[in-house]
């Protein structure tokens, strides 16, 4: 696609990749990088928590779990967002495959032991399964809220209702609330929320991480929203990233198309 960095948005670009590796801590994460600000969907009151591991539990109202298997290698890159569906004025930027599995930084994996309500938080945040795919699309100019990551993964050791469940628990339940997480500079606090989404086809967990400082073009800190959805053994996380008083969300002309491809190709 050619270099979108130019002038001062590759300042600010290349100012964002640093500021996330800062405030999360942990700087070889790749999910570290900035997104787009578009209205947030609705809020009604999230789905009710359930226990990690209980294939019993029923999934959030209107998104019945479906058994699909794994997907892996050209099929996860197929099912990734094509260009010709994208937002008008969006771009993408080259696919990127995991070879192989991408575990917590040691960091991350410390405040993991101390906060264990958090742990499937900061999985969710930072593992990265092997063969998993992702772009980043780029709607306007490269920079801050314009930015959506989508990562597509086959979860083939069958726990991807375990992982779902747990991260459920712990970001709609009030399980993990926030956390503290050495960034190697005495520390940054991460405050979870949930994020509702209401109206989709598919088991969701949307959350948003909020730091107090950090922020690059005005005051009030940092803000990531994640959008993990499961397709059977199969998930896609959505990441966008903004200043808090930005507001950042993630898009909806972007999500949903998104999960319709990946339910196609797990079909």
């Amino acid at each position: 696609m050619g270099n979108l960095l130019t002038g001062p948005t590759a300042r600010v670009a290349s100012a964002v990749l640093a500021l996330l590796a800062l405030t999360a801590g942990c700087a070889s994460s790749p999910t570290s990088s900035s997104s787009p600000a578009a209205p947030a969907p609705p809020a009604p009151s999230p789905a009710a928590s359930t226990s990690a591991g209980d294939d019993q539990a029923a999934p959030a109202p209107g998104a019945a779990w479906r058994p699909s298997a794994a997907l892996s290698g050209e099929r996860l890159a197929a099912a990734l967002l094509p260009d010709a569906d994208l937002p008008p004025g969006s771009t993408a930027e080259a696919p990127v495959v995991a070879s192989t599995a991408t575990a917590l930084d040691p960091k991350a994996e410390a405040a993991a032991q101390q906060h264990p309500e958090c742990a499937p938080v900061l999985r969710a945040m930072f593992e990265r399964p092997a063969e998993s795919v992702r772009r980043w699309y780029v709607t306007g100019n490269n920079v801050l809220a314009n930015r959506t990551q989508i990562d597509v993964a086959g979860l083939a050791d069958g726990r991807s209702r375990e992982r779902f469940e747990a991260l459920r628990a712990a970001v709609t339940g009030g399980g993990c609330t926030g956390l503290r997480l050495d960034n190697g500079n005495g520390g940054v606090q991460l405050t979870v929320e949930p994020v509702p989404w209401p109206g989709l086809d598919v088991p969701a967990v949307g959350f948003q991480v909020r730091t107090p400082t950090g922020a690059v073009t005005s005051v009030g800190g940092f803000t990531r929203v994640y959008l993990w959805a499961a397709v059977g053994d199969n998930r896609v996380l959505f990441l966008t990233a903004d200043d808090t008083a930005h507001a950042p969300s993630l898009r909806p002309e972007l999500v949903t198309p998104q999960l319709r491809r990946l339910l196609a190709a797990a079909d």
